[in-house]
C-alpha cells in the first residue's frame, strides 16, 4: 500500500514534549520503576469537592450550549474579571469559554495572525507557542528574557517589524515561574503604545503567586487578549475549561472559529467553573506550593553545581545546569534511568543547559527526588 502524504503544516509539528514525557513517566511507573516524576504542569491534589459536589448535580445536562459558553458562566467570568483585572470594560460579550486555554490561544491566532505576520515570544516558553503560531501560518520571533528570567522590552522592540502582529506575554512564567516586573512591563507598554501590535496574556498561573503580580491589563496596551482559565488554580487540567477575554470584535470571531472547530466546552466542565467562581476561584494549594517552593530551594542550595532564580509564581524551578552540560536532554534522560527522577530538559522550551523542575508533588516524594539528584550531580558523568 502507498504511503498517505500528510499535510505539509504537520512536517514541523512535534508533539508536546512535555506532555510526552510525562505519558512516558507514568508508563515506566506502571511497569514498575521507581519514579520520581517531576514534570507535571498540574496539581498533585483532586479536584475540590465543593466542584464534584457541584457538577454532579448537573450531570442530566446534555446538550449544546452557545458556543462562547453558557450565559450564566460568561456573566461570573466578566464580574470576577472586571474586579481581578481591574478593567471595568469587561462585558459578558467580551468573554468566551474554551475546552482549556489552548484552544483560546490557538482561535486568538487563527482570528488575527494572516500567513507571514511574526509573533514575539519571550524565551524561553512554553512548548506549544511555536506550532501553533505555526499552523497559522506566523513566524515565531523568540527574543531573550534577561539573565534573571524578566521581560525584556528593548530586545522585544529591537525585533519589531512591519510583519510584528502580535506578542505573547505568559507572566507569571512557564517554564522560569519568573513573574515580570513592574517596570519591564510598564516600559514594554510605552514602545507599543504608537503600533497595533496586539499582546496576548497568557494568565493560566495568575492565581498561583508568592507575591503580588500586577495584570497585564492595568498597563494600558492599546489592544490586549487574556487567555485564562480554572485548570491550574482548581485542579482542573483534566476537564479542560478555560475563557479568552478580548474586545467584542475578537470575541465574535473567535467564537465563530470555535463552532466550526469546537464547539460548546463540555457542560459539566462549564459547571466547574461555575462552581469555581461561586468560591472566588481562590487558588486550592497556594499555602502548600508555597511550603513546597521552600523545601526545593534548601534542596538546591545543597547542590553548588546546580544554579537556580527563586520562582514567584507558578511551580517551576528553571535549573541552570549549563556548570556540568549544555545537553541537558541527555542529562535528564541518564537522570531518569539511573535515578527515576524525571525532570524536563530546556531543549523543550528553547534553553538547551537548563531542566524544569515541577514542584507539585507530596514532600516525601520531592525530598527523595532532590536527594538522588544531589547524588547524581556529585557522582558526575558515568
Amino acid at each position: 500500500m502507498r504511503q498517505l502524504k500528510l499535510a505539509s503544516r504537520i512536517d514541523g509539528i512535534e508533539e508536546s514534549a512535555t506532555l510526552a514525557l510525562n505519558a512516558r513517566v507514568k508508563q515506566l511507573a506502571v511497569e514498575g520503576k521507581t519514579i520520581y516524576n517531576l514534570t507535571a504542569g498540574e496539581l498533585a491534589c483532586e479536584t475540590p469537592a465543593f466542584i464534584q459536589a457541584a457538577v454532579a448535580k448537573t450531570l442530566h445536562l446534555n446538550k449544546y450550549t452557545p458556543v462562547a459558553g453558557l450565559p450564566e458562566l460568561r456573566q461570573k467570568i466578566a464580574a470576577h474579571a472586571r474586579d481581578f483585572y481591574q478593567a471595568d470594560w469587561i462585558q459578558p460579550a467580551n468573554v468566551v469559554v474554551t475546552a482549556g486555554v489552548k484552544p483560546a490561544l490557538y482561535a486568538s491566532l487563527l482570528a488575527l495572525v494572516n500567513p507571514g505576520d511574526e509573533v514575539i515570544v519571550p524565551s524561553p516558553a512554553w512548548v506549544s507557542y511555536k506550532h501553533l503560531i505555526e499552523l497559522v501560518g506566523g513566524t515565531m520571533i523568540e527574543t531573550p528574557l534577561t539573565d534573571t528570567f524578566d521581560l525584556d522590552p528593548s530586545t522585544i522592540a529591537d525585533h519589531i517589524t512591519p510583519k510584528t502582529k502580535l506578542v505573547i506575554i505568559n507572566s507569571p512564567h512557564n517554564p522560569t515561574g519568573a513573574v515580570f516586573s513592574d517596570g519591564a512591563l510598564r516600559e514594554l507598554a510605552e514602545r507599543l503604545k504608537t503600533t497595533d501590535i496586539v499582546v496576548i496574556a497568557d494568565d493560566i498561573y495568575t492565581k498561583l503567586v508568592f507575591e503580588d503580580c500586577t495584570p497585564l491589563s492595568t498597563y494600558g496596551f492599546n489592544h490586549l487578549v487574556i487567555v485564562n482559565g480554572f485548570s491550574k488554580s482548581q485542579a482542573l487540567t483534566g476537564w479542560r475549561i478555560g475563557y479568552l477575554i478580548a474586545d467584542e470584535a475578537v470575541a465574535a470571531a473567535v467564537a465563530k472559529v470555535l463552532s466550526h472547530i469546537m464547539g460548546n466546552a463540555a457542560v459539566p466542565s462549564q459547571h466547574a467553573g461555575l462552581a469555581a467562581l461561586s468560591h472566588g476561584d481562590k487558588p486550592v494549594m497556594l499555602d502548600v506550593l508555597r511550603v513546597q517552593r521552600a523545601l526545593v530551594e534548601s534542596g538546591l542550595r545543597a547542590i553548588p553545581k546546580l544554579k537556580y532564580t527563586l520562582p514567584r509564581g507558578a511551580f517551576y524551578f528553571f535549573i541552570d545546569i549549563r556548570a556540568i552540560t549544555k545537553d541537558s536532554l541527555s542529562w535528564c534522560e541518564q537522570l531518569l534511568d539511573e535515578t527515576g527522577v524525571a525532570l524536563v530538559p530546556g531543549e523543550a522550551f528553547g534553553a538547551p543547559g537548563f531542566v524544569r523542575l515541577s514542584f507539585v508533588t507530596d514532600d516525601a516524594v520531592l525530598k527523595s527526588a532532590l536527594r538522588h539528584i544531589k547524588q547524581f550531580v556529585e557522582k558526575g558523568p558515568a
